[in-house]
């Protein structure tokens, strides 16, 4: 929702399932967020997100039972466990943008380019400062480049003081093609392609398609 012209809000309730055979837990989490703009066209951009927000969840179901047998009088009985319950994995997200337009008006650019920054706080997993970089050519070409800091993600596995707790080692490309299908409505097709640089592995590379009607 849009309270002014330079501030946003959003809010999305989703429903969390996960199962194995006869056992599962669900519940409900929300996740809010807010946008500030400002500057001549909107170039400077700053936005507050938390996510999954909710109860603790709970496997439940007869995955948790079982048939035990007494080894004395060989016995049987059915026996049932309880799991522990758990949090979900809340996130705060703090992050800002700001825009440089190297020719002609801000709203009739051909070459612009995007400074942007982050920081993500996670419940379980290690914080992170997320860093990136975009130059794109007017709405047809995006170029990107990203880094994502957290502690030990520069040091091997065997590192006595510090180690990586993730497969990526930080860095990212990507880029997007946005081919306009027709001005008059707006529609277009768009093709993403990313990569992230691995450690094992060779990288993990991410294709994506899109088409607004």
């Amino acid at each position: 929702k849009g309270f002014t012209d330079h501030i946003y809000g959003g809010l999305c309730v989703k429903g969390v399932n996960e199962q194995i055979p006869d056992a599962k837990a669900a519940a409900l989490a929300l996740d809010a967020g807010i946008q500030y703009l400002s500057g001549k066209n909107n170039r400077t951009k700053f936005g507050i997100s938390l996510k999954n927000v909710g109860p603790k969840m709970q496997y439940r179901g007869d995955g948790l039972a079982g048939k035990v047998v007494n080894v004395n009088n060989q016995s049987s009985y059915n026996l049932s466990q309880q799991s522990e319950s758990f949090e979900m994995p809340s996130q705060l997200n703090i992050g800002g943008s700001y825009d440089i337009f190297l020719d002609g008006l801000d709203s009739l650019y051909s070459h612009k380019i995007t400074i942007a920054a982050a920081f993500v706080a996670n419940s379980f997993t290690k914080d992170e400062v997320r860093l990136g970089l975009q130059y794109a050519f007017k709405s047809y070409f995006m170029l990107r480049g990203g880094y994502i800091y957290e502690k030990g993600i520069g040091t091997d596995d065997d590192a006595k003081d510090a180690f990586r707790t993730t497969v990526n080692k930080g860095l990212s490309a990507g880029f997007t093609f946005e081919i306009p299908l027709n001005k008059e409505k707006g529609s277009s097709f768009g093709l993403d392609y990313s990569y992230r640089v691995t450690k094992p592995f060779n990288g993990t590379h991410s294709f994506g398609v899109r088409m607004s009607l």
